[in-house]
């Protein structure tokens, strides 16, 4: 089997197995601009990775339920390879590449999608299971549902009902039994650093339900072209997508500042450092090396993608247990003591002073936004649970940075809780299997003997 490689459309590439190898080999014709990956400049001599397809083209390849969809729905199509996987879904995704079988152009041929009226629409996960399983045909990474689809949009040259079709500009998340009302919380949670304005952050709206939220892509410009290439660092360090967790916060950053413009350093290394202190704020522990990526037109303007995945992981107590998905200078603690500010200041260049402030604007922040939490809740008694437990997470999370050595005391935040009638937050369940690392995306490689 070989398949053709695309640039925004035009095939540059092919790629195919060769016994053990998997081989991509740009065509005679492709230009230094046609690079398919940060990691593989256009050159003659044919790209080869052993056993499994190069990490770039494993990066948008779906996990866990996505996959067992794709598996039931696409499995006459399948030969039990990642290549073949890639033939099935690689003709659309997220980013300016496309793969596709040989001699086919890219796009697939779906039912376009109303995706505004997933924000009235009543979002069962039985219903929403339906539309990821109708919308399976596209390469996107990840476990929990989502899906991305055409769109049909009304457009003011067209007659009244009519629309026309483009390519779709959001990427459409649901929840699941572990996980409920997972928009609501990826939505309240990302709004903590987006509110502040000071990184880029991926827009996003929730439905009236809670359950669905929709992510405007990054990747496509107005009419839902994939303009920007886009590479997650686990592609970067070379590593496979189930190895996500295995590799460090330092190792990470340094596979993105190899290819970081100096002109973007400064900029680059505030942007890393918002999305990372988020992360402690609201005690997401589900950062790994797939949620930090970079994108860029060309080789002249790579920076760190704005940030998107960011969920309180601990409002679930079947993964409260877990620590950060990627340790720091050896470490996987929510108490990092004076460990993040050392980070902040030896690798990002960013100074004390400096990282007080951000600490305190995201303190701030989470506090505002947990107010907003707590009118939400009051309005919708389902989000209750969901929103007591993100409530009780961010108040460790504040307490912990502000006051490292010191034990969690009531915070402003601590105080709205208790004003609003919140109870103690349920305990964490012994999940052993997921400790230091969270189910929301993949349970933990058994290692070979």
């Amino acid at each position: 089997m070989k398949l053709d490689v695309h640039v925004q459309g035009r095939p540059v590439a092919t790629l195919y197995r060769e016994r053990d190898e998997y081989v991509l080999n740009y065509n005679a014709d492709a230009t230094p601009a046609d690079f398919v990956s940060l990691t593989m400049p256009v050159r003659e001599t044919p790209w080869r990775w052993p056993r499994d397809l190069h990490p770039f083209f494993r990066q948008n390849l779906p996990e866990g339920y996505l996959l067992n969809v794709i598996r039931e729905e696409f499995g006459p199509l399948l030969d039990g390879t990642d290549l073949s996987l890639l033939a099935v879904l690689g003709g659309m995704g997220i980013g300016r590449v496309t793969v596709t079988p040989e001699g086919v152009a890219p796009g697939t041929e779906l039912e376009p999608l109303a995706v505004e009226t997933l924000l009235t629409a009543d979002n069962s996960t039985e219903y929403f299971a339906s539309l990821v399983r109708k919308y399976a045909r596209a390469a996107i990474s990840g476990v929990v549902p989502k899906f991305i689809a055409p769109e049909m949009q009304n457009t003011d040259k067209q007659p009244l009902g009519k629309s026309t079709l483009r390519t779709s500009r959001h990427i459409i998340k649901g929840s699941d039994d572990n996980t409920p009302y997972l928009g609501f919380n990826e939505f309240y949670s990302m709004r903590v650093l987006q509110r502040l304005d000071v990184a880029k952050v991926a827009a996003t709206r929730m439905s009236d339900d809670g359950r669905v939220l929709i992510v405007d892509r990054f990747d496509v410009d107005e009419n839902g072209n994939p303009v920007f290439g886009v590479e997650d660092a686990c592609g970067l360090l070379g590593l496979p997508p189930h190895e996500k967790y295995n590799t460090t916060t330092e190792k990470v950053l340094n596979a993105a500042r190899a290819y970081l413009p100096r002109a973007n350093a400064r900029p680059a290394m505030e942007q890393f450092g918002w999305h990372l202190l988020t992360n402690y704020v609201v005690r997401n522990a589900d950062c790994h090396a797939k949620n930090i990526a970079l994108y860029y037109r060309s080789l002249d303007d790579v920076a760190f993608t704005p940030v998107y995945d960011v969920v309180t992981t601990q409002a679930y107590p079947r993964f409260a247990s877990n620590p950060p998905g990627l340790p720091i200078e050896g470490r996987k603690t929510w108490a990092p003591g004076k460990t993040l500010e050392k980070f902040f200041n030896t690798r990002l260049g960013i100074a004390p002073r400096d990282y007080a402030d951000m600490v305190e604007q995201l303190c701030e922040s989470a506090t505002s936004v947990g107010q907003e939490i707590i009118a939400a809740a009051k309005n919708e008694t389902r989000w209750h649970t969901v929103a007591k437990q993100m409530l009780h997470a961010w108040n460790e999370g504040i307490e912990s940075l502000r006051n490292p050595k010191k034990s969690v005391t009531k915070s402003e935040l601590g105080a709205a809780i208790a004003a609003a009638g919140f109870s103690e937050a349920e305990p964490a369940q012994n999940n052993k299997e997921s400790i230091g690392r969270s189910e929301l995306m993949a349970k933990p490689q058994r290692k070979k003997k």
